[in-house]
């Protein structure tokens, strides 16, 4: 009997070039099933995340929050001696991410032809800005250019308010998940044929991906989206809507729920009102209901309005802060926050992944890495010496 496989990729190993959100957060959930994540970060500062926003003793928050389960070295890559060791690296490696802009990768060495003379079966991501080609292929692009360019600013916010930014880098989380599916899949095949291949995905399209709703709709109609604020663009009643002390978030998208919501209102008169009978009739005079239902639920407080909403079947939630939501009894049955050890910090909470399987549990053992942490580990099961690794350190090769 063979061994039992106690994560999917146990045994599979992923060298994380990347910096930032995209990639390196692509690596962290490949670590959560089981792989070995070693972090390549260049020795003169590591991953410019690592510099960005808000610290605790000195430890970057935001990168905390995308680079759990790895092992942290540092190379100089613009040395030949640096790109040597990384071929050693690279050569041990089943995945290899990154996501230099296309003229930086070539100067490391690190081409897709040029790592498949080293490691032809490995299979290669690369993360880029706006696309492997074309006229902007070597513009420099955040979250926030992606948010615009991609039209997701033009259908966020309020009527007459201007564009507004997506609370969180959609972009960049929505390129880790789909690469994260693409190196599974890219894997799958290799094991099929032996083959390893280039993954391509870049950010633009990765916000553009997340709009199917809205630009199905302009392709068939012509017409452009218009913003909505809390409310849904499809149907009504579904939003937000304000109780006597904070806000609930009420969807009844259809009939069936409209006249449970009705029932719950005591507006069971509404539901033979022709204005509002069916699903398009409701949208189409929805500033008409908006000020019946507005004043029913400025009536009572969020928690009553829930307690009733839930017996009539009506799809309702409160709208959280972070102060409130971790003390949500469904959020605390769901186990989705874990506490994992830091070297520094001793624990760190982080969301972990979502994903559950029955047979192969997600593996979540370390908090992020502090720069360079495991560098002597990953060089001595590379073959240097103690006294080797001392030289390179000194060379400032590491």
């Amino acid at each position: 009997m063979g061994k039992i496989q106690k994560s999917i990729l146990e045994g599979y190993t992923v060298l994380d070039l990347s910096s930032l959100i995209a990639g390196p957060y692509c690596a962290s959930l490949l670590g959560d099933l089981g792989a070995e994540v070693i972090k390549v970060e260049l020795s003169n500062g590591g991953d410019g995340l690592r510099h960005l926003g808000r610290k605790v003793k000195n430890e970057s928050i935001l990168f905390l929050a995308v680079n759990r389960n790895k092992k942290s070295i540092t190379l100089a890559l613009n040395s030949e001696e640096g790109r040597d060791i990384l071929d050693r690296l690279i050569l041990r490696a089943d995945v290899l991410i990154e996501n230099f802009r296309p003229d930086v990768r070539k100067r490391y060495g690190l081409d897709y032809e040029r790592v498949c003379e080293v490691k032809p079966d490995i299979v290669y991501v690369s993360i880029t800005a706006f696309g492997e080609d074309g006229p902007y292929r070597l513009k420099p692009g955040t979250d926030h250019v992606f948010q615009g360019l991609s039209g997701i600013m033009s259908v966020s916010g309020e009527p007459d308010q201007g564009p507004v930014r997506v609370g969180v880098p959609i972009a960049d989380l929505t390129a880790s998940l789909y690469n994260s599916y693409a190196v599974m899949s890219a894997l799958l095949h290799r094991e099929k044929t032996g083959e390893g291949q280039l993954i391509c995905v870049n950010l633009l399209d990765a916000a553009m991906s997340l709009q199917m709703t809205h630009i199905t709709e302009y392709f068939l109609t012509g017409q452009e989206a218009v913003t909505c604020g809390n409310d849904s663009p499809f149907a009504y009643p579904v939003g937000v809507f304000k109780t006597i002390n904070s806000y609930i978030a009420i969807s009844a998208f259809s009939d069936k729920f409209w006249k449970n919501f009705c029932s719950a209102l005591d507006l069971e008169i509404l539901i033979t009102d022709n204005r509002f009978d069916t699903g398009s009739r409701r949208f189409e005079n929805r500033d008409l209901l908006r000020p019946l239902i507005a004043e029913k639920l400025c009536s009572k407080n969020t928690e009553m309005w829930l307690k009733i909403l839930e017996q009539e079947d009506v799809p309702c939630g409160p709208v959280h802060s972070y102060d409130t939501l971790f003390k949500d009894p469904q959020i605390e049955n769901n186990r989705l926050v874990t506490r994992l050890p830091h070297s520094v910090l001793g624990e760190v909470k982080n969301v972990g992944n979502p994903v559950r399987f029955s047979e192969t549990p997600m593996v979540e053992h370390s908090a992020a890495p502090v720069l360079g942490e495991h560098t002597d580990q990953i060089f001595i099961g590379l073959g240097f010496s103690k006294m080797e690794i001392k030289e390179l350190r000194k060379k400032k090769i590491i």
